[in-house]
């Protein structure tokens, strides 16, 4: 290599790495971490992209999902709400509601097919219920968005532990229905 095209090939490499670091930071991770990705981010590619990535099918309300999720990291980004909810957390919550979407997305497609719409109330009420449940997933995150902001007034932060716990017991509910509705087709096939 010449020595002509070292320089460009240290500023392609700094470059990657500030997009790197960009990523990293805008998905919630500390700050270290991501100024970090400044010169070691062939490490942490696989972070800054979110190791098992986030859900691609898109459900009805994916793009409420993907708006809310953002605007709490961006709460959690400002000086009073940083440390109190674990980037790892946060993004399991969405990729949980976004996969939960997704499978809503699915039954939505079937039911368009009208030979299954017409015997399909089971699957019917399990969406029903499944986007119910979304839907008070996404008033939880703006709670806890408030509460987050109260956090700069007050300073107490065992009302954003409540609201992260009970968004949690949400999310996992969409998880067990899917498990009941898996378990309930099994027998049916059976």
């Amino acid at each position: 290599m010449g020595s002509g095209l070292l320089p460009w090939v240290l500023l392609a490499y700094l470059l990657i790495g500030a997009g790197v670091g960009a990523s990293m930071w805008r998905r919630g991770h500390p700050a270290a971490q991501a100024a970090a990705a400044l010169v070691a981010w062939p490490l942490l590619v696989g972070p800054a992209e979110g190791a098992e990535g986030l859900p691609t099918g898109k459900g009805p309300h994916a793009a409420r999902i993907i708006a809310a999720f953002a605007a709490l990291r961006a709460s959690l980004a400002e000086p009073s709400g940083q440390d109190l909810i674990p980037a790892a957390e946060v993004q399991g919550m969405e990729r949980s509601l976004l996969a939960a979407d997704a499978r809503i997305g699915l039954v939505d497609r079937l039911l368009s097919d009208p030979e299954i719409a017409a015997s399909a109330q089971p699957l019917q009420i399990a969406r029903a219920r499944a986007a119910q449940e979304i839907e008070a997933s996404l008033r939880e995150v703006i709670q806890l968005r408030i509460q987050i902001g109260l956090v700069a007034l007050a300073g107490d932060t065992a009302p954003v532990r409540s609201r992260v716990q009970s968004l949690a017991a949400r999310v996992r509910a969409l998880s067990e229905m899917n498990s009941e509705m898996n378990s309930a087709e099994e027998k049916i096939t059976a």
